[in-house]
């Protein structure tokens, strides 16, 4: 006879854990994502006014002369506020390379880390646990921020180009159920992000992992 299957513990320490290792490391991917899109910003001489990452309840924020961060509870989402790129000759061009900074950003921190965990790794033989979780998150924003859905990077990039193509830009009314419709359709790989950060994981720590499989974070 089959005994009754078991529920695992619940251990509280664990979740901890995990849920300090999400704020950590998605806090760091968010606001490295948006210093890229005020780097390439400043690069186009324009001024940001606003730096915000994550949601919820605020946590801290800085008053500079360079502008305002404001660092939020939940680290899910990201917004760069910048003074607004006119539409004449060049400003197509503004719009979309602020736009491309941040994946820019979490792209360098992708081929940086594989340099960085591969020389460690080659070294002391050992996986690197946490260099290798941080590569494969960021390579997850930076793919999420390629689909054509406002209010994500893509689906605001398709919106300069639309106007550009209009020659003129949309109303705050359209804009707003735009952006409202463009959520909504991200909902599904949204809710499906989890599952892509679990698997990639996965993945990362086996890919050519050392033959001594002893992990160290």
């Amino acid at each position: 006879m089959l005994s009754p299957r078991r529920t695992p513990p619940f251990d509280l320490r664990q979740i901890g854990r995990r849920l300090l290792h999400f704020w950590i490391v998605w806090t760091a991917l968010i606001l490295i994502h948006e210093a890229g899109h005020a780097w390439m910003a400043n690069r186009e001489a324009l001024d940001v006014e606003r730096i915000t990452v994550g949601v919820g309840p605020v946590l801290w924020r800085s008053e500079t002369d360079a502008g305002r961060l404001v660092l939020r509870l939940v680290p899910v989402a990201g917004i760069t506020r910048v003074a607004d790129v006119t539409r004449e000759t060049g400003g197509l061009r503004q719009g979309l390379a602020v736009l491309s900074g941040g994946s820019l950003a979490t792209l360098a921190v992708v081929l940086t880390g594989i340099a960085v965990v591969a020389a460690w790794e080659r070294t002391v033989r050992r996986r690197c646990v946490w260099g290798r979780i941080v590569i494969a998150d960021a390579l997850v924003l930076t793919v999420f921020n390629f689909l054509p859905l406002p209010p994500l990077d893509g689906g605001r990039a398709a919106l300069e180009v639309l106007s550009a193509w209009r020659g003129a830009s949309f109303s705050s009314d359209a804009l707003f159920w735009l952006h409202l419709g463009g959520l909504a359709l991200a909902i599904v790989p949204m809710v499906l992000w989890t599952r892509w950060t679990r698997r990639l994981d996965a993945i990362a720590l086996r890919w050519k992992a050392p033959p001594d499989e002893t992990a160290t974070r």
